[in-house]
């Protein structure tokens, strides 16, 4: 297991999480944008109106050298996401795919190193087992103490659009 370092105290995750859900109960449409590394997180972080960022799993990947879609190492995702909460004092919401085979263990361990939320497993599957891995999730987050956002989207929608042209 890579040596990854904690970026921000639980107090301070919490208090930035809570700003995702003041957010998110606002008419106001959250807008989050993409980064993969520190100087994207500082460059975005940097632009006004900005007021959460969110990591790109394909992109951290694509970045090591490894294709989408847990092909990636846990501890190098989580490594590289470490170093974007590093970078800016935003709330910083992660994308762990299907939380690398052991989503509610992941979901820990990203809250352990400052993320604020997270997407998990964005993709097509059986509706209870997507239920059961949420509640994981969720359940996981909350032993942690933090008001996790759980973000929700699908590519799937996308890349039927796409394969139907």
């Amino acid at each position: 297991m890579a040596d990854i370092k904690n970026t921000r105290s639980i107090t301070q995750t919490t208090a930035v999480a809570q700003i995702i859900r003041q957010l998110s109960a606002t008419p106001e449409i959250l807008r989050l944008v993409n980064v993969w590394d520190a100087v994207t997180a500082r460059v975005i972080s940097a632009l006004p109106g900005t007021k959460v960022i969110a990591t790109a799993g394909h992109s951290i990947a694509a970045m090591h050298g490894y294709p989408d879609g847990e092909n990636i190492p846990v501890d190098l995702m989580l490594a590289s996401t470490a170093e974007i909460v590093a970078a800016t004092n935003l709330p910083v919401t992660a994308d762990l795919d299907g939380g690398f085979g052991d989503a509610p263990q992941t979901v820990r361990r990203a809250i352990e190193i400052g993320v604020s939320g997270a997407n998990v497993e964005d993709q097509m599957k059986p509706f209870d087992n997507s239920v059961a891995l949420m509640e994981s999730v969720i359940a996981a987050a909350q032993a942690e103490g933090v008001p996790f956002a759980l973000n929700a989207r699908t590519d799937a929608i996308v890349k039927e659009c796409v394969c139907a042209r």
